[in-house]
């Protein structure tokens, strides 16, 4: 991936944990403007994809069976009430560690903090 470094200084310990969260940002940036793109809501994405492109991947949507057939398997699986039983959401895994931490008043091990986030709601306590 592209990444520009001239305009920016920072610690060379720092910029393997900057790499990762620029390419981290830039991918859910990326998969925004696809399902933008996916839902017809080009308004969001002006001059962000080319025009030939777009109707390459609306011909793709529209007649690969198999891509309709996992995104509204997909898309239901997100709607479903079995999909927010679990507690972790978009919280990661280290920041649901720091929560648990202090809601226990005591330092926790990553195995607690999984434990955690894969029980489901109705069983906590």
């Amino acid at each position: 991936m592209f990444f520009v470094q001239e305009k920016f200084i920072w610690d060379k310990i720092h910029d393997a944990i900057i790499r990762k969260i620029f390419d981290h940002r830039m991918v859910r940036r990326l998969q925004q403007m696809l399902e933008d793109v996916c839902e017809r809501r080009d308004h969001l994405t002006i001059g962000s994809i080319f025009s030939n492109i777009k109707k390459a991947m609306y011909i793709h949507w529209e007649t690969n069976e198999e891509f309709k057939r996992r995104y509204l398997m997909n898309r239901a699986n997100r709607a479903s009430s079995k999909s927010s039983n679990y507690t972790c959401g978009l919280a990661t895994f280290m920041k649901t560690k720091v929560k648990l931490s202090k809601l226990l008043d005591r330092d926790v091990m990553m195995a607690e903090t999984l434990k955690y986030t894969h029980t489901l709601k109705e069983n906590k306590e």
